[in-house]
Parts: structure tokens; C-alpha cells; sequence
């Protein structure tokens, strides 16, 4: 992933609940129906959940958090700030987070992505997720979600 390398100090550590409030922060300027600082850190205190931070200059610039259940993982949000999109660090977290699935002994992951947001539907096509299913009205605007699902 070369790309990566070209974002000057940048490097990935694990979340955790002491980052909730930074991520509610983060959360509000990228989605429109965002995680509050209360359910970020009640998620990433679960045992069972995975998550990890891409940082510049010690602020988190982007994020990942799944969680997993029997030989299941279930991708619950991605989200990179508006300046370093485009740049694969999304893509860079997902493959990291698929092979720590792996290893977990997760044999498929699911997801839920906004029907309207074609640019994540492309990145997760591009690493094998196809879709599965869609939930009607989905979000609280009414958004449906399409269900996508990867063997590992």
C-alpha cells in the first residue's frame, strides 16, 4: 500500500475507550447520523470488539471498529476526516482488520453501508465484499442499507 507511505507520520494504533470523545468529534463532521461519545466508548470497551486508529501528529485522522461473534465479524464504522480521504488509508485499515478477522477465526463479514455512498460501496467491492441484502429506510433519514458480505 504505497499510498500510505506518501502521508508524512502517520501510523495505526488500536482504539480504545479513552478515544471515544475525539471519534464523537470526528463523527460529527462526516456523518449525518454520527455515534455520540457515550455509545463510541460503551463499543469499544466490549471484549469482542476490534478497532483501530490512523493517526498524524497524534490526532486521529480516520478509524475502524468491528466487531465479532462465533466465526463471524460484522463491520460497524469506518470513518476518515474529510482531508485524507482518497488517500487508501480506509482500504489500508480493512485489509489489516481482514486479516486480523482471519486469525480470529471469523469465516465471513457483513456490513451495512448507506445506499447513496457509492465510494464505499466501491472499496468494499474492491476487497471481495459482494452484497447480500438491503434494509429498507435503514437510517434515520430513510436511507436504505445494503448488507454486504465477504468470505474470509
Amino acid at each position: 500500500m504505497g499510498i500510505i507511505t506518501d502521508i508524512p507520520g502517520l501510523r495505526i494504533r488500536q482504539l480504545s475507550p479513552a478515544d471515544a470523545q475525539e471519534l464523537s468529534y470526528i463523527e460529527l463532521q462526516i456523518f449525518p447520523t454520527p455515534w455520540s461519545e457515550n455509545s463510541l466508548r460503551s463499543c469499544l470497551e466490549l471484549s469482542n470488539v476490534d478497532g483501530e486508529a490512523a493517526l498524524v501528529d497524534d490526532s486521529i485522522i480516520g478509524y475502524f471498529f468491528a466487531q465479532y461473534a462465533a466465526d463471524e465479524a460484522h463491520i460497524l464504522n469506518v470513518g476518515i476526516i474529510k482531508d485524507y480521504r482518497r488517500m487508501g488509508i480506509a482500504t489500508f485499515l480493512l485489509e489489516r482488520f481482514i486479516k486480523r478477522a482471519k486469525a480470529y477465526g471469523a469465516e465471513t463479514c457483513y456490513l451495512e453501508v448507506r445506499s447513496g455512498n457509492r465510494s464505499a460501496q466501491q472499496m468494499y467491492f474492491n476487497q471481495g465484499f459482494m452484497p447480500v441484502s438491503v434494509r429498507k429506510q435503514y437510517y434515520p433519514n430513510g436511507e436504505d442499507a445494503i448488507i454486504l458480505m465477504k468470505q474470509l
